[in-house]
């Protein structure tokens, strides 16, 4: 997919700074050492049921979707599991990528539960955009994976986040990266509407890409 800024070219410097929406943390960039602009990075994983032998082929139109803690799940509440790197994961020895692998593992884990992902890969796609409140030559852009998940580790992650729903003063005890989604689901359109600016039109992208739809 083309793309204003390669963000795996050598030669990049890293950094790390704290953004005005969360000041609590510091979150990942990649800036161009001449060009002079900055890419934050961030991850977001298209989690599909795991085929059966007879089916064959992943459902691509049938991926894991959480909800905002305490909305309404009929409201616009849903997304793909993703978020934003930090700079205490980025600013390790190693690359990009693979730092960018262990990210949206990470995301998964905290918001949909789900810790056992198989068949883990980089889609080649990534969305590029910029926030409101960015300084001039400053974007973001989400790397989009995709992977598996078996049906036990599905029920699972379910009974898991249905435990927290149910015990309130326990999961308010969590770390808060754990507070962000308590339900999870299959998609589906009609039912599960995307919050935010961007999760929607990566969604678009995603089934543009992979599906009929």
């Amino acid at each position: 997919m083309a793309t204003t800024h390669d963000v795996f070219q050598r030669g990049l410097r890293r950094g790390s700074e704290r953004l005005p929406f969360d000041p609590a943390k510091r979150y990942f960039y990649v800036e161009h050492p001449t060009e002079g602009w900055k890419v934050y990075l961030r991850s977001c994983c298209f989690v599909h049921e795991k085929p059966t032998a007879e089916e064959g082929a992943v459902d691509a139109t049938r991926f894991v979707v959480v909800k905002r803690t305490g909305a309404d799940p009929k409201s616009k509440a849903w997304e793909p599991p993703k978020g934003q790197m930090e700079g205490k994961d980025g600013m390790r020895k190693g690359s990009i990528m693979q730092h960018l692998r262990e990210n949206v593992k990470r995301e998964v884990a905290e918001e949909a539960r789900i810790e056992s992902l198989q068949n883990l890969t980089h889609t080649g796609l990534w969305f590029e955009g910029r926030e409101d409140d960015y300084p001039p030559n400053t974007f973001f852009q989400y790397h989009i994976f995709s992977a598996v998940v078996s049906p036990k580790e599905w029920l699972r992650a379910s009974e898991e986040l249905q435990w927290c729903r149910e015990h309130p003063d326990a999961f308010a005890r969590l770390k808060r990266d754990k507070r962000e989604k308590d339900d999870i689901a299959w998609y589906t359109p009609s039912e599960h509407k995307m919050m935010g600016r961007w999760s929607a039109k990566i969604v678009i992208m995603y089934l543009k890409a992979f599906s009929s739809v």
